[in-house]
């Protein structure tokens, strides 16, 4: 079936070109650069586009962050392609009314799928699959992050993808006085998770504060050199009771510790402080969490805390001998698995080097990650690991 879809797709490629000089007389189809490679059709009524990317890398001696004692036995050289993906989005009648489709070619699983009415900036619907607006880190992309994968506490934290709608929008009275808005209804059972059994949702807030003026947009690392300071902070709550303590790519699952749940198991409710900020060749991202796990079988309750910050700068524009594409970024994770035990926390610290060849469409990054795991019940808690990654996009 795929070699159809991708012979159907060169098909449309070579027919555009064909096209291209009669499209750009008449309006009525022509293909560009975008967003992706992108096709426009009856006077730009509607556009369709389409884009691949790839990540490539190598780590030693693990793929990512360990999640158990058994990760710290491993002392493997890893490669392989870490995510594939094709993206497909646009609009019809009007770029207010767009869709977006993320499918992991990887894994085999459709990741987003969703349709927006964007009309009004201060009132916006969503509906379908996606990302959850809950913290900057998870939002994104892992093609548009300053390090090369996400913090220690994403895993514990996130609330990842869920199917739902959501209403949304920006409220302006002018100068710092600008204020963006998510509220979201949401399964609350993962990537591809219906309502349960017990019928519970999940409810989600975030409130961001634009001191400045002006969004911040969702991406890392100041490519742009933002010659006025930009920056955010915001606020976000979640509710959610369901079997799951944790959510991923792969759906709902559960943290280290946790039994594999029953429907109305775990009520988890979550909170979250964030700030952001990006100004001259600087970018600089924090995220809180406290997350309380109420086990209604087991009758127990735990509190997890994390925090994590993260910083990346441009040195050319502090010294003019520094390459101008290298960035150089550090971050510091720690999360703590129960507030009642103590000595349990876990500790990232990661520095690594961006390439930038064509922005984040193409990078090239390496970092090291020293870490400390006092949660296991290992005698040697302190790991290493060193990863390579090329980040690429066709189009």
């Amino acid at each position: 079936m795929k070699k159809y879809f991708y012979l159907a797709f060169f098909f449309m490629v070579a027919f555009g070109y064909s096209q291209e000089k009669e499209a750009n007389d008449t309006k009525d189809f022509y293909l560009k650069k975008g967003k992706g490679f992108e096709f426009h059709f009856d006077q730009d009524k509607y556009m369709f586009y389409i884009d691949f990317r790839g990540q490539f890398r190598a780590s030693y001696p693990h793929q990512n962050f360990p999640t158990n004692e058994d990760d710290f036995s491993d002392d493997d050289i890893n490669m392989g392609i870490s995510r594939a993906r094709i993206k497909f989005g646009g609009y019809v009648g009007k770029p207010e009314y767009n869709f977006y489709l993320e499918q992991d070619i990887r894994g085999g699983n459709l990741l987003d799928f969703r349709a927006q009415i964007e009309k009004l900036p201060y009132l916006k619907f969503r509906v379908g699959q996606w990302k959850a607006r809950y913290s900057r880190e998870r939002v994104i992309s892992s093609g548009k992050q300053t390090g090369l994968e996400r913090s220690l506490i994403n895993r514990i934290f996130t609330i990842d993808r869920q199917q739902g709608f959501s209403l949304y929008g920006n409220l302006d009275g002018g100068g710092a006085a600008n204020f963006n808005y998510w509220a979201e209804i949401l399964t609350g059972s993962g990537r591809g998770g219906a309502v349960g059994d017990d019928e519970n949702l999940m409810y989600m807030m975030r409130l961001q504060w634009n001191p400045n003026g002006k969004e911040l947009g969702f991406s890392g690392s100041d490519l742009k050199f933002h010659e006025k300071f930009v920056g955010s902070v915001a606020i976000a709550g979640v509710t959610n009771t369901s079997k799951y303590t944790r959510f991923s790519t792969s759906g709902g699952g559960q943290l280290y510790g946790y039994e594999p749940g029953v429907d109305g198991q775990y009520k988890v409710d979550q909170f979250l402080f964030e700030t952001a900020f990006k100004y001259r060749g600087l970018s600089f991202d924090q995220e809180l969490h406290f997350k309380n796990i109420d086990d209604r079988v087991n009758l127990e309750e735990t509190l997890l805390i994390g925090n994590y910050f993260q910083v990346g700068y441009f040195f050319h524009y502090l010294f003019d001998k520094f390459p101008k594409p290298l960035e150089v970024f550090a971050r510091q994770a720690f999360f703590d698995p129960d507030t009642d035990i103590s000595n349990d926390l876990n500790y990232e610290y990661t520095f690594g080097l961006n390439w930038f060849f064509k922005g984040h469409k193409n990078k090239l990054t390496v970092d090291y990650s020293y870490l400390k795991f006092n949660q296991f019940d290992i005698e040697d808690n302190i790991d290493h690991m060193v990863r390579i990654q090329w980040d690429v996009s066709i189009f």
